[in-house]
């Protein structure tokens, strides 16, 4: 915008200069002045007079050889040649040459008696004369008030102008100059538009789909024989199968009688950490992988593997993997419990260490979404889940006491705090562990309270003491303005609820 205003202002300052030098320049040859040019709609006009001649004076012979005879298209004026008042007059900034042609409309038979009358009378007898100064490319229409001027004048003008446009500086502060240099710079440092589209062919031809990833990384797999390399091609499938069509496209390419039936039963803890995690990702919430994997067999395998490998990062890794097969997808749910998946999963909580609640938790959150599952059913699919009896199975299966076994671990009791440095030192159970098992335990109570009520009876005082502690918490984080306080407080009064409601629903079937 700054350099658009300064050229305009040149521009002006120009046209301004011309019509003071036309004015000179006219008063020498036919005693002419310049007046108030008139603005039409297209363009401004400057109209000049003809000044009486004085009777006294001698005007100066004008050569009637050397008078400029117009047409109705532009012709360069000589610089000889003497330019009668009456035609349109422009000037090319470029080339500094004066062109003049008659008015539109005119056919010239003024002008020519001016010319006759100029030569016996040393008066033209016209009124005015009408001067545009314009470009070549300027539409003719545009017309501006000026009269003819000295050749070496306007050299100077145009040379002035000339000059000053170089020194207009660009939008970034640059000179024409500085901004052609810049840019014989980018275009050393940059490659062209032919070059790049070379190089984006080429890559085109490079280009690999998910599909063929999957089928590399398989072909990789088959072939390696170290379980470190059988690791990271584990891992990244997993990355890929995350994704819906993806996973249907490895189960279609034999990924499971392939790559996951043999890395179960693998003897490489590695290996089958890893293939449990893509079995996982690959099965969650896509049903026709889940039901490939239990055709295949996998929730036996599973079953299988929670009985016999104790390491606790595989067994994570197992329960992972039967969650995200068996939720939603009632198929899945009977096969666990007729292959005998509820005992394995309910002998998990026989490890009393400590290292061992993570898995415990996991499969008291997976319990859970199998009641809510079941109470928020209807129709068909609700009857698809009574065939099993699942809650049978909890209430006789030994799972009553051992999910509120865990309500222990997360006992808020305040005595010596050397007892729990202790008791975590001889790798025993804290008292004091995060708020989020609190809530699992808890949500994993509610839903089983139907068929637990007499279970849970003893566990009472325990939560009593817990809402008790919550409310204390509740109250006390209500004072607080930051946001995270915000959310411990709602998070504290929800519980605290929760805790409460349970308590009340054991103390009302406990009396029945």
């Amino acid at each position: 915008m700054k350099s658009r205003a300064v050229g305009i202002a040149l521009l002006l300052m120009v046209e301004f200069l011309i019509m003071v030098v036309g004015t000179h320049n006219h008063d020498h040859q036919a005693g002419l002045v310049k007046t108030e040019g008139e603005r039409t709609e297209q363009q401004d006009e400057a109209t000049v007079e003809e000044e009486a001649v004085e009777e006294a004076t001698s005007p100066k012979p004008v050569d009637t050889k050397k008078i400029f005879i117009p047409t109705k298209e532009w012709q360069t004026v000589e610089p000889d040649q003497t330019v009668l008042p009456g035609l349109h007059i422009r000037m090319n900034l470029q080339t500094g040459l004066k062109e003049a042609k008659l008015m539109d409309g005119d056919d010239g038979s003024e002008y020519q008696e001016s010319v006759e009358r100029l030569s016996k009378t040393g008066h033209t007898g016209l009124k005015s004369a009408v001067i545009a100064t314009n470009t070549p490319s300027d539409d003719d229409d545009i017309k501006e008030a000026s009269a003819p001027e000295e050749d070496t004048r306007s050299s100077l003008i145009r040379e002035s102008v000339i000059e000053a446009l170089k020194h207009i500086r660009s939008d970034d502060g640059l000179t024409p100059e500085e901004s052609e240099e810049a840019a014989a710079q980018s275009r050393g440092k940059f490659r062209s538009y032919k070059e790049l589209k070379e190089d984006f062919a080429e890559l085109n031809l490079n280009v690999e789909t998910d599909l063929d990833i999957m089928n590399k990384l398989m072909s990789q797999y088959q072939d390696t024989k170290s379980d470190d390399e059988k690791a990271v091609i584990l891992e990244d499938l997993e990355y890929l199968v995350h994704q819906y069509d993806n996973a249907i496209n490895f189960i279609d390419m034999g990924g499971l009688r392939e790559i996951v039936v043999p890395g179960v039963n693998s003897s490489s803890s590695k290996v089958k950490e890893h293939v449990f995690h893509l079995l996982g990702s690959a099965v969650q919430s896509n049903p026709k992988v889940q039901i490939a994997a239990v055709e295949a067999g996998l929730v036996q395998a599973l079953i299988k593997a929670l009985g016999y490998d104790m390491q606790e990062g595989v067994a994570r890794k197992a329960v992972f993997a039967l969650s995200c097969l068996v939720r939603g997808f009632p198929y899945g749910q009977q096969v666990l419990v007729q292959s005998g998946g509820m005992e394995a999963l309910r002998k998990l909580f026989d490890r009393r260490d400590f290292q061992s609640l993570p898995l415990q938790l996991k499969v008291v959150a997976l319990l859970h979404d199998l009641l809510v599952e079941r109470e928020q059913a209807k129709g068909e699919r609700l009857l698809q889940l009574q065939r099993f009896k699942l809650d049978d199975r909890l209430a006789t299966g030994g799972w009553c006491p051992a999910v509120s076994s865990l309500l222990t671990v997360a006992s808020f009791d305040r005595r010596d705090r050397r007892y729990d440095m202790g008791a975590a030192l001889r790798n025993q159970m804290p008292l004091r562990p995060d708020h989020d098992t609190v809530d699992k335990v808890v949500s994993a109570m509610s839903s089983m309270v139907k068929v637990c009520r007499y279970q849970f009876y003893d566990t009472l005082p325990l939560l009593r003491h817990l809402a008790h502690t919550y409310d204390d918490l509740a109250y006390k984080e209500q004072f607080q303005d930051s946001d995270d306080d915000d959310d411990g407080q709602a998070l504290f009064r929800g519980m605290a609820d929760m805790i409460q409601r349970l308590v009340k629903e054991i103390g009302r079937r406990s009396e029945l």
